[in-house]
């Protein structure tokens, strides 16, 4: 099976991509851990009053996330006219109660050190007038749920799809590595925001404390359990491998376009798991449950087995699971089958 931990394969770029380096800070500013610390003055005008471009309801019980997209000067990071500069996103968090300002601020600080091309760069964020909002790269395609479920948006092809996975799955790895430690609820297809050339990038927000208004909220969204590894429903317990469960739940759904969680579903024989398990690793039988907006281009060997890596993945037996590293070798041997 091998290392979990060994270096992660390279890809080839799919276009080289500029990096986004944090400016020095002029005279009357501050800078925080290599943060620009915005004012909520600054923040107002980049984003042209908080105007929101993209709003994630992960859970209709509360949680929800709102971005709103403003420009920056690429050598200073001020408010700058679109024609001058680049792009970022702004999202608002919520503290809870009983978190002190110092001790958000440092879980902030700790995201700059977690650093992977397949991570979202956080490039600052701004406390004021009992508001936080963090600041980070802005990214074209939005977020990959919008392109799997929101059927007017353009089918993805297969060999994007397993390009974000890889994508994807390289940035769950890497955390992995670093922390050696679940994501904490806080990874789902939401969370896989896209470039202009469809290069996956997690958001990752360490403890979900940076974003979540409180314990209920949180609760709230544990409660879809369809994402949820079982040994946590009944011990509490999370490990690096419930994370692979999750991820195998996510790529179901991007080979079959289905949501695992859908509230429309409320007939037990609906149930994703239990309508697309015999067919996953069953080369005659997996077309019935592939997205039908792929149509019939794809190789039906690769498709087949994205089916056995999603099975193993998704055993109740969290030992008998891969981990991450393994899933990506796998994805990568996956994208080079091409019948």
């Amino acid at each position: 099976m091998g290392n979990c931990l060994k270096p992660l394969k390279e890809q080839p770029p799919s276009i080289a991509l500029k990096p986004l380096i944090i400016p020095p800070i002029s005279s009357g500013e501050t800078e925080e851990g290599n943060l620009r610390v915005f004012s909520f003055a600054e923040l107002n005008k980049t984003t042209k009053k908080f105007t929101q471009y993209m709003r994630i309801n992960g859970d209709p019980r509360g949680f929800s996330r709102t971005f709103y997209k403003g420009y920056i000067n690429e050598t200073t990071f001020s408010p700058s006219r679109t024609e001058t500069s680049i792009a970022v996103s702004v999202m608002e968090c919520h503290q809870a109660d009983s978190q002190p300002l110092e001790e958000w601020k440092e879980e902030v600080k700790s995201l700059v050190k977690m650093s992977h091309p397949n991570l979202v760069k956080i490039l600052g964020y701004c406390c004021e007038d009992n508001k936080s909002f963090l600041v980070f790269e802005y990214l074209q395609k939005a977020n990959l749920d919008r392109h799997i479920f929101e059927k007017e948006e353009e089918a993805l092809p297969w060999d994007t799809r397993v390009k974000i996975a890889i994508g994807a799955a390289q940035a769950l790895a890497f955390v992995h590595s670093v922390k050696n430690s679940a994501l904490y609820r806080d990874f789902r297809m939401y969370n896989i925001l896209l470039d202009e050339q469809y290069n996956a990038k997690l958001f990752y927000l360490g403890s979900n404390r940076l974003s979540l208004l409180d314990e209920s909220i949180t609760t709230a969204f544990i409660g879809r359990t369809e994402y949820i590894a079982p040994e946590y429903i009944i011990s509490g317990h999370l490990a690096t491998r419930s994370d692979v469960y999750t991820f195998g739940v996510i790529l179901l759904e991007i080979l079959t376009g289905l949501k695992a969680s859908d509230g429309k579903r409320m007939d037990k024989k609906q149930n994703i798991f239990v309508s697309t398990k015999p067919f996953l690793s069953d080369k005659n039988k997996i077309r019935k449950i592939i997205d039908p907006r792929l149509g019939e281009d794809y190789p039906l060997n690769a498709v087949t087995e994205m089916g056995k890596l999603i099975k193993r993945c998704i055993k109740l037996d969290a030992r008998k699971r891969p981990c991450m590293q393994q899933v990506v070798d796998s994805l990568n041997d996956i994208a080079e089958i091409k019948d």
